[in-house]
C-alpha cells in the first residue's frame, strides 16, 4: 500500500468493526468511518486494566474518534467517545442476547468486506448505523436479511424487483437466478425457487419499505429471504460470511442453554 498523501490529526464518526491484539498492551482497531471509509488504527495501551478508552472499543460501538495519520499503514487512535449507548458496548449484558450480538457481528462483517481503506462511503456507513439501531427498535428475525439486501442494492448487485432476466419483461418473480443476477418468471423459471411471500418481502426491502418488512410475521419465508441475501453477497465478495453461522448455531440452542453459553 502506498503512503498516505498527508499526515496529521483528523476526526471522524465511526463504528468499530473488529479488533486484534497487538503486543502486550495495545490493540489494532478496524472501524468504518463516515468521512474516511475503512480505518485501521492502533489503540495504544487499550488492553491495560486502566486505559483511556475504557470499554468503548468493542465491536458495534458508535464513536466520535480522533486519530493521527502517519506515514505507515496504521493510524493512531488518540481518543474515542461514545455517540450513543447500546447493549453491545457492555459484554456482561449479553448472556441472554447472544443471537442479537451475532446479528450485529454479521452486519459488521458484511460491511467490512465492502468498505475500502481511506475511501469515504457515507452511504455504507449510514446503512450500517441504521441497521444496528434497528436491532433494538425492531428486533425482527428479518433484520439481517433486510440489511444484506439493501447492502447488495447499494453495491449495485441486487436484482431488479418485478423484472425477469430471462424474457426481459415485467413479471412476478418465481425464482432467483444467481448466474444471471436476477429474478425469473414462471415461463423462464430457472434458479432458486421463491415463495410468493419471500418475493414480496424482497420487493418491499429493495423499494425502501423496511418498516413493512420488519413488521411481517415470520416463517419459512424469513429464512429464505436471509439465505438468498447471503448467497448474493457471498458470490460478490467471494468468501463466506462467517458470523451468520454463529447466528444459526445460537438460534438453534434451547433458551436455557443460550443463557449458559
Amino acid at each position: 500500500m502506498s503512503p498516505p498523501e498527508w499526515t496529521g490529526p483528523y476526526r471522524d464518526r465511526a463504528v468499530v468493526l473488529r479488533t486484534y491484539r497487538l503486543g502486550e498492551t495495545s490493540r489494532i482497531v478496524v472501524m468504518l468511518g463516515e468521512a474516511h471509509g475503512l480505518i485501521r488504527c492502533v489503540a495504544k495501551g487499550a488492553r491495560k486494566v486502566r486505559n483511556r478508552f475504557g470499554g468503548r472499543l468493542q465491536p458495534a460501538t458508535h464513536l466520535n474518534v480522533r486519530l493521527w495519520r502517519g506515514r505507515g499503514d496504521l493510524d493512531t487512535l488518540t481518543s474515542a467517545e461514545s455517540v450513543e449507548l447500546h447493549p453491545f458496548e457492555h459484554p456482561r449484558l449479553l448472556a441472554d442476547k447472544l443471537e442479537l450480538f451475532g446479528k450485529a457481528m454479521a452486519m459488521l462483517e458484511a460491511a467490512g468486506h465492502l468498505a475500502l481503506e481511506r475511501t469515504p462511503n457515507p452511504a455504507l456507513y449510514d446503512l450500517l448505523v441504521r441497521g444496528l439501531r434497528s436491532l433494538h427498535t425492531h428486533p425482527s428475525p428479518l433484520i439481517v436479511g433486510a440489511f444484506l439486501w439493501r447492502l447488495a442494492q447499494l453495491e449495485g448487485i441486487a436484482p431488479a424487483p418485478g423484472f425477469c432476466v430471462g424474457c426481459e419483461e415485467p413479471a412476478n418473480p418465481v425464482a432467483l437466478d444467481l448466474e444471471r443476477g436476477g429474478f425469473t418468471c414462471a415461463g423462464c423459471c430457472r434458479g432458486a425457487p421463491l415463495r410468493p411471500e419471500t418475493a414480496r418481502i424482497i420487493r418491499d426491502s429493495l423499494e425502501g419499505r423496511t418498516a413493512a418488512v420488519l413488521g411481517r410475521t415470520t416463517g419459512q419465508a424469513a429464512s429464505e429471504f436471509e439465505r438468498l441475501g447471503v448467497r448474493i453477497l457471498e458470490r460478490h465478495i467471494e468468501r463466506p460470511l462467517r458470523a451468520l453461522y454463529f447466528v444459526g448455531r445460537v438460534a438453534s440452542l434451547p433458551s436455557d442453554a443460550s443463557a449458559a453459553v
